[in-house]
């Protein structure tokens, strides 16, 4: 008898834990995708723009300052080749510190913007997780595998695009 209650408690359960509905999404990947997503990161983007033409600028300048350098090597003293060796130096330094610079700032760029459109995207995925009934939700990230009819990120993007 108790054999036959624990095969019924176990049966239970394990239709419980079938009948619960997981989905799968990227929330980063929704927002940026969506049409507030894109037309919030356009004035991020024009400054990513000038950036990377400014470090293009600035990298055509060491190109040129090393070709003057590799050209002139021989006719000049040894006096002015450490020179200018160092001015390279100082200019590949200033082109790396310029790199990191940009990245960072576009980082935060984005991270701002994310910032803003999370409210927005909160409120539209609570709004599928009541609509679908949904137990749990999983970064697509986290996810090992999953099979496609899981992933909401879609429709988390078709969601913010109606909400406009």
């Amino acid at each position: 008898m108790k054999r036959l209650l624990g095969i019924a408690l176990l049966t239970l359960l394990s239709a419980q834990t079938i009948a619960s509905e997981v989905a799968v999404l990227d929330f980063r990947a929704a927002l940026l995708q969506s049409d507030a997503g894109q037309q919030a990161a356009q004035a991020p983007r024009q400054q990513v723009d000038q950036m990377k033409a400014r470090l293009e600028q600035e990298n055509r300048t060491l190109k040129d300052m090393v070709e003057s350098l590799k050209r002139d090597e021989l006719t000049l003293s040894s006096e002015e080749v450490t020179k200018r060796r160092s001015e390279v130096n100082q200019k590949q330094a200033q082109l790396r510190q310029m790199v990191s610079a940009m990245q960072q700032q576009a980082q935060q760029m984005e991270q701002r913007l994310i910032q803003d459109l999370t409210p927005r995207g909160e409120a539209a995925l609570k709004e599928i997780i009541e609509e679908r009934n949904i137990d749990a939700v999983i970064s697509r990230q986290a996810a090992i595998y999953t099979n496609e009819s899981v992933d909401i990120t879609a429709e988390l993007i078709d969601k913010l695009n109606k909400e406009k």
